[in-house]
């Protein structure tokens, strides 16, 4: 899709997941804004500290089997 895009020049090309038949995201109204995005990425930034931080914690010589 990206090629398409660039190809194109359209922006607005997406995956027409609601099966209207098209793929320009602007027509069918589907728009995800730069603040979404942002928290998006804060989002999946925080997970993978929490995720490293219990790895940190839980270390495979502290655990019996």
């Amino acid at each position: 899709m990206k090629s398409l895009q660039a190809k194109d020049s359209n922006p607005y090309l997406g995956i027409d997941c609601l099966k209207q038949g098209t793929n320009n995201m602007k027509i069918q109204g589907v728009y995800e804004g730069l603040n979404a995005k942002k928290n998006q990425l804060q989002l999946a930034t925080q997970v993978v500290k929490m995720i490293l931080k219990i790895d940190d914690i839980i270390k495979p010589a502290d655990i019996d089997y």
